[in-house]
């Protein structure tokens, strides 16, 4: 009986830790460096956005492991036509900053490595701030 009360507390635990890693996330993330005006957006844990190449694209299913670090993140994304399955490292740095490396037909390194997939860096946008005031 003991043991069962002791995993639940430890599935509490964990859950309670993914939550709030998760709210970590949450924001605008804008990709550093040349392939700047693509980003991620985590509105809520049900509303993944990802704008690249001009197009934006809802993240239709993902798994993020906060367990693991780095942290995996999985997802799938695209339309009608085709799906992509994308597997990913993610490390947040700071409270601004993100560390993200996407494997696309490919297996994911188990850290982040040079010689697979591709490596970004992600900054948080700032929040618009709207005063509402009208200045004649």
């Amino acid at each position: 009986m003991k043991r069962i009360i002791v995993m639940i507390g430890v599935l509490i635990a964990l859950n309670g830790f993914s939550q709030k890693n998760f709210k970590d996330l949450v924001g605008r993330w804008e990709i550093v460096g040349p392939d700047s005006g693509a980003c991620l957006e985590v509105v809520d844990s049900s509303n993944l956005i990802l704008i690249y190449n001009g197009e934006t694209r809802k993240i239709k299913e993902y798994k993020i492991d906060f367990t693991r670090s780095p942290i995996w993140f999985d997802f799938s994304t695209g339309d009608s036509a085709s799906v992509v399955a994308v597997k990913s490292l993610l490390e947040i740095m700071n409270d601004n900053m993100i560390k993200w490396q996407l494997f696309v037909d490919e297996d994911r390194s188990p850290h982040f490595s040079t010689t697979k997939g591709e490596l970004f860096y992600l900054r948080k946008a700032k929040p618009v701030i709207n005063t509402g005031m009208v200045i004649n």
